[in-house]
């Protein structure tokens, strides 16, 4: 089941991620598109003069119109400070989230809750870039040369990408724990490897997933111009919140015989696990108080052997 449940989470970030985001980002806005011009210098970005036409066409038409018109310097920083984010976060996940939260060591209902949180980012951009495509994917630029709707669409997904990044490190995080938990002792590397190869299936799930909502759902605009981009990002991102509930539900399915979750000073019962659900929770506040008391203990005698240290050194 928990392989399973890693091949939707990580299909939940490839659905938009991999193909949708760099192709909107580069794709420029729809009323940049048709406009009279003698040369490339009389577009604006992501635009270029069709001799035949005299009037600025879509460079990449199979990107779509009505994204922001980036430089491939700006998308690629853009995506490059994702995976650094997404990587320094899931590092320190234990000593800046679960950790605080008294969710180390984290079980099935740890994750569960996190796999609900991880739909929010998704669902919110989807119900943005939805409205923007009716809002005004066909406006005029404003002085900035953008739509005014494709500012607030830009700050939106900006925004969705950095909480995503923070989220999804949280849940990939408590996963790479689970699995080793679970795994039998007899055979680590083999269920270790069976739930990367689930990890790859639901990136290569995602990446095609993502083309072809991307490419086909939007609205065609004509040769000069491609598909509507708008409309596409958002069937992408509607998709990512359907993976991301889809795995967090499978992860229901596991039996790993806790019944209680905590979150902080706070403890959510369950029944039906094979000890009283007031039993689980106590076991845990006990476990979680133990650990914050190891990692105490571990913290002064740290400082001691650096203070004999450095008194050595000065020796």
């Amino acid at each position: 089941w928990l392989s399973l449940a890693r091949l939707f989470l990580f299909a939940s970030r490839d659905f938009w991620f991999e193909v949708p985001l760099p192709f909107f980002l580069r794709s420029p806005p729809c009323a940049a598109i048709g406009r009279p011009c003698a040369d490339d210098s009389d577009c604006g970005s992501g635009t270029a003069c069709d001799a035949e036409a005299g009037a600025c066409a879509n460079l990449n038409p199979g990107g779509g119109c009505g994204g922001l018109g980036w430089s491939r310097t700006q998308v690629g920083a853009l995506l490059a400070l994702y995976i650094i984010m997404y990587g320094q976060f899931q590092a320190y996940t234990p000593q800046l989230v679960t950790g605080p939260l008294r969710q180390t060591p984290p079980n099935k209902r740890t994750e569960v809750l996190w796999g609900l949180v991880n739909c929010l980012p998704t669902l919110v951009m989807a119900v943005v870039a939805a409205a923007s495509a009716d809002a005004g994917t066909y406006s005029q630029p404003s002085h900035a040369g953008l739509p005014p709707h494709t500012s607030l669409l830009g700050g939106s997904l900006v925004g969705t990408i950095a909480c995503f990044a923070l989220v999804f490190a949280v849940n990939s995080s408590i996963h790479s724990y689970l699995v080793v938990l679970y795994a039998a002792s007899d055979k680590v590397a083999a269920s270790v490897g069976f739930y990367y190869m689930a990890n790859a299936c639901g990136r290569l799930l995602g990446t095609l997933g993502s083309g072809v909502l991307y490419t086909y759902v939007g609205d065609d605009l004509g040769l000069l111009a491609g598909t509507n981009a708008v409309q596409g990002l958002a069937a992408c991102f509607a998709a990512a919140t359907a993976s991301s509930l889809l795995a967090a539900l499978i992860t229901l399915q596991i039996d790993d015989g806790d019944a209680a979750l905590l979150c902080g000073p706070c403890c959510v019962l369950y029944g039906g696990a094979e000890a009283p659900a007031s039993d689980q929770c106590s076991r845990l506040h006990s476990r979680a108080e133990a650990d914050e008391a190891a990692a105490g203990r571990l913290s002064e005698e740290e400082v001691v052997r650096l203070s004999r240290q450095v008194s050595d050194d000065l020796e």
